[in-house]
């Protein structure tokens, strides 16, 4: 599956997407979000090949309309056994489709285009470069999913064990020689592609609702983006110098690697989009913060133990002199 870019406006159309649902952001507040800057996103129905909506505003309204409750974002590998319907319609191989939950069904959502009759060509027509458009035009296919896929898309929606991802993650790639030079962000929250096209007077604005403070979610983007970037500077700095640097094997071991990073990082990225409220990190107790509280609990225990002695001597003391008057006056 094709490691693209346009997975930061699926994520972003997921989790935002699914805040308008639940009633929890209006869409007029992020329908203009900086990561949908240059895109286009239109949605056709994958049979009749049909405009359903020339923009998400529409079809989010309409989903809402006709009862889907949620959105969720899945690995296109699901989709490997399911035949495309439409021969007049190229399913791209990108790494995420969407999936619309329903009242009774789940539908997909799947990138790509539609085939000219007269143009026969394996590679892409080229226009001329002043009849260019420059938006990225994508287009969302709907493609009625079939009953099979349920358990496997559910699977998708297991709340997931994030301290263990995160050190799964640390273990297998983040740990690895090639993330030594890993940068820290500029910004607290994951904005993608954003920070690229970022003018003065445009403030980026983060992929994830930050209502949520899904700092882990965050801080894995920006470390496996920044690992992504550094495995291809590598791989580009090789090709410029004709592999001179580096042996056969230590190419294919840093081909093998970029590999294992860009199928971690697409796993991944599905667990932030249906799950990123939860990715937070455990708040632990500090070792001195628990000492502190020994020494405090000793001195309690110590305490109590000396309020406790001086009051068996203050009863002992009472019984003593009531013994002594009840002797001398005759109680």
């Amino acid at each position: 599956m094709a490691f693209d870019s346009i997975w930061q406006q699926q994520l972003t159309l997921v989790c935002y997407g699914n805040e308008f649902l639940s009633n929890k952001l209006s869409i007029a507040d992020w329908k203009q979000h900086t990561i949908f800057n240059q895109h286009l996103l239109q949605f056709k129905d994958l049979l009749s090949q049909h405009l359903l909506a020339q923009h998400f505003e529409i079809w989010l309204e309409h989903l809402k309309q006709q009862g889907v409750t949620r959105l969720s974002l899945h690995s296109s590998s699901l989709l490997n056994e399911e035949k495309n319907p439409n021969p007049n319609v190229e399913l791209l191989p990108f790494a995420h489709f969407i999936v619309s939950h329903g009242p009774k069904e789940n539908t997909a959502w799947i990138l790509g285009k539609e085939l000219p009759v007269w143009y026969t060509a394996d590679n892409d027509y080229i226009a001329p470069l002043n009849q260019q458009n420059p938006l990225r035009d994508e287009v969302l296919w709907r493609f009625e999913l079939p009953a099979k896929l349920t358990k496997k898309i559910k699977a998708d929606l297991q709340q997931p064990d994030w301290e263990q991802i995160e050190a799964y993650l640390h273990t297998e790639i983040l740990h690895s020689p090639y993330a030594v030079t890993q940068n820290s962000s500029l910004y607290k929250d994951y904005i993608g592609n954003c920070v690229e096209e970022a003018h003065e007077t445009t403030i980026p604005q983060a992929l994830l609702p930050t209502q949520y403070h899904a700092q882990l979610a965050n801080d894995l983007l920006f470390q496996l983006t920044q690992l992504q970037n550094t495995l291809k500077q590598q791989k580009q700095t090789q090709a410029a110098e004709d592999g001179t640097t580096q042996s056969p094997e230590q190419q294919r071991e840093l081909l093998h690697f970029s590999e294992k990073v860009d199928e971690l990082f697409a796993k991944l990225i599905v667990k932030i989009a249906n799950h990123y409220q939860t990715a937070q990190r455990k708040v632990t107790a500090s070792p001195l913060d628990d000492s502190t509280d020994h020494v405090l609990e000793f001195k309690s225990k110590k305490q109590q133990h000396q309020v406790s002695n001086k009051n068996v001597f203050t009863l002992i003391l009472i019984t003593l002199l009531i013994c002594i008057a009840a002797y001398y006056f005759g109680f």
